[in-house]
């Protein structure tokens, strides 16, 4: 009992979440998030030592097309249920993580989605990760 308990307070590999406040475990729950929006959310929070940040952008990139090729296909459309939480803000939610400005538009655009048009969401995604890996490459070659 003690260990499930104690779950949130050490991760398995080498990403950052127990160092957090709130995980994105938490962001899942409190904003009822479905398992593609679940994943961006967690590759924008996760700081990895063993991988190069330009590896979750390309894998947010790639979540963000797969996304947009079901809405095409009318599949896996979930509905929006995404909620925001009552008792907390998702500044204070946000306030121990070190995120860029194009990291909380990504967030913004899972966490409070259009829900007219899904699409753009993804669409601004990958527009934000395009810009992110073409900045993150000039960075390498330095």
């Amino acid at each position: 009992m003690n260990e499930i308990n104690n779950v949130r307070s050490y991760n398995c590999g080498t990403s950052d979440y127990s160092k957090h406040k709130f995980q994105s475990w938490s962001f899942w729950i409190l904003f009822r998030l479905n398992p593609w929006d679940a994943d961006i959310t967690k590759r924008v929070l996760r700081i990895k030592k063993t991988d190069a940040r330009i590896l979750d952008i390309r894998k947010i990139r790639h979540i963000a097309l797969e996304r947009i090729r079901q809405f095409q296909n009318n599949e896996n459309v979930f509905p929006i249920e995404n909620l925001e939480p009552k008792d907390i803000t998702l500044g204070e939610m946000l306030e121990d993580y070190d995120l860029t400005s194009d990291d909380i538009v990504i967030l913004s655009r899972i966490l409070y989605p259009n829900v007219s048009n899904r699409v753009s969401d993804y669409q601004m995604i990958i527009e934000i990760c395009d810009k992110r890996i073409r900045e993150l490459e000039k960075e390498e070659i330095k």
